[in-house]
């Protein structure tokens, strides 16, 4: 036992010293290709080992991603500590290696915070642009993306087994006019390592918080290390036991030549999308039995 302290004393001490210095590095959020597979390789393992430790994180289903160009849609959960979608990128960097690269989008807002911003970028993240993930698909890249944004990441703990994309089909566009094949991920337990009471939607509408903060929610939640917070903030997440599942890649609706705008080609696909991610979710949620523990 006193062994496997040190151990991973030691593997935290090594992701601690190469976060830090990757986070202070200044890099541009708009820049797509980086050379950050020597980070990306040294840091996957201790990340990965820490994830199991900490989340006993499971990640299923990888060998579904085709290789080229994809669109990876996952929904979010955890508010804006979503430490699993770390676990899940070191456990696909051991499993694919780093050269088929997997680009996230992240909100601007996030850049801004210092040093976190740096290590996203580091780590691979772009701002989350029309643009920029065009720009990431035409490269041959994959394309990862949460459609539910701050809505979903703070839905109620009641809500924790729903789908929430609120009807944002920008990611079903440019995935319809690139042809682009979407794989979609479900995360599970997440949302049980903080407790959201009440997602604050009605303030943000009357304090006209969304111009400003370009945020949906302004969420109440019981969560480490405030106890009660009020926000979209940082919080330590509990140890809830969390999974992963890749499910098999949706093809696009082929669109008619010269016709870029076929809004029911782009409602199937959003349908087919967030309808498979649902009933997987749903179905995984049926094995568990216990909050936190899973």
């Amino acid at each position: 036992m006193k062994q496997r302290f040190q151990d991973f004393r030691q593997e935290f001490e090594t992701v601690r010293r190469l976060a830090w210095e990757a986070a202070s590095v200044p890099t541009d959020p708009d820049l797509i290709e980086r050379d950050n597979s020597e980070l990306l390789t040294h840091i996957s393992p201790p990340v990965d080992r820490l994830m199991r430790w900490y989340f006993r994180l499971d990640v299923e289903g990888i060998e579904h991603v085709p290789r080229g160009k994809a669109m990876l849609v996952s929904n979010h959960e955890a508010g804006v500590s979503f430490l699993p979608v770390v676990g899940m990128g070191a456990r696909w960097v051991m499993t694919r290696g780093t050269e088929e690269r997997v680009v996230p989008l992240m909100h601007d807002a996030m850049f801004r915070v210092p040093y976190v911003g740096n290590l996203l970028a580091q780590f691979g993240a772009v701002r989350a642009t029309p643009d920029n993930a065009l720009a990431v698909l035409n490269r041959g890249h994959k394309l990862y993306v949460c459609p539910g944004g701050n809505l979903e990441a703070f839905r109620p703990f009641k809500e924790r087994y729903r789908i929430k994309f609120g009807g944002h089909r920008g990611w079903a566009r440019i995935a319809l006019r690139s042809q682009t094949p979407v794989v979609p991920i479900v995360f599970i337990g997440g949302h049980e390592t903080f407790f959201v009471l009440h997602d604050g939607r009605d303030l943000v509408r009357r304090l006209g918080l969304k111009r400003f903060m370009r945020v949906d929610t302004f969420p109440i939640f019981l969560g480490l290390p405030w106890g009660i917070g009020v926000g979209p903030m940082f919080h330590v997440p509990l140890p809830a036991k969390c999974k992963v599942r890749f499910l098999e890649p949706i093809e696009p609706p082929t669109l008619a030549p010269g016709n870029d705008d076929d809004d029911d080609k782009l409602a199937e696909l959003y349908e087919r999308v967030t309808s498979t991610m649902q009933h997987t979710l749903t179905e995984m949620s049926r094995r568990r039995r216990f909050l936190v523990m899973g």
